[in-house]
């Protein structure tokens, strides 16, 4: 039986009530948040295993004055000659050094996406209109299904902490920040805390 005491804040899990267990297939809001800001920063750009998605991701993080410092500070211990030979393709990193690349990308590339985002989403205060996709219940049993529905609507305040969430891969700011929003939805807001995609263009 759920403890009725709200001295601690809802799980996700009780935000949604049961439904979860018979099968709905979803995420957490924030995390959709996450995947969508994921996917307009990645989109058209090639993996970090192909030669082309490489050569972009080192001349990113040693075009400036920094020379390596973001490949050092990923912890890449390869010396400054073999560094220079992944730059000019004569050489491939090893899988871990692979891993680390992109890491220490996807960490500067958001560090100088966050502003431009946070000016682009709030549009002079006009926000973003976001469209929220229910949990996939095609797995749950009809007498158990919820009827829900894709929502849309304008969000304007929160950007600035979603963005920054994101940038620093705050996961658990970002789920209450989602509630936040959800809350605007009405009385079924809590259905919608498991989400199977969220919407947006940047």
């Amino acid at each position: 039986m759920r403890n009725d005491s709200r001295s601690a804040p809802l799980t996700p899990e009780e935000r949604w009530g049961e439904l979860g267990l018979y099968g709905a297939r979803g995420m957490s809001g924030g995390e959709a948040l996450a995947r969508q800001l994921d996917y307009q920063a990645s989109n058209r750009l090639l993996s970090v295993n192909t030669p082309h998605g490489l050569t972009i991701r080192l001349r990113y993080l040693t075009w400036d004055n920094g020379g390596d410092q973001w490949l050092r500070r990923a912890g890449i211990t390869a010396t400054d000659r073999t560094i220079a030979r992944w730059k000019n393709g004569q050489q491939r990193p090893r899988p871990a050094n692979l891993k680390k690349i992109d890491r220490a990308f996807w960490i500067r590339r958001r560090a100088h996406l966050t502003e431009c985002y946070k000016r682009r989403l709030w549009d002079d205060g006009r926000g973003t209109r976001i469209e929220i996709h229910p949990v996939n219940q095609k797995q749950v049993e009809a007498n158990r299904h919820r009827e829900l529905r894709v929502r849309r609507i304008n969000v304007r305040m929160q950007w600035a902490p979603i963005v920054d969430a994101w940038s620093s891969n705050d996961y658990a700011a970002l789920d209450d920040l989602w509630q936040s929003i959800a809350s605007d939805l009405g009385s079924d807001h809590s259905a919608y805390s498991y989400v199977s995609h969220v919407g947006f263009g940047v």
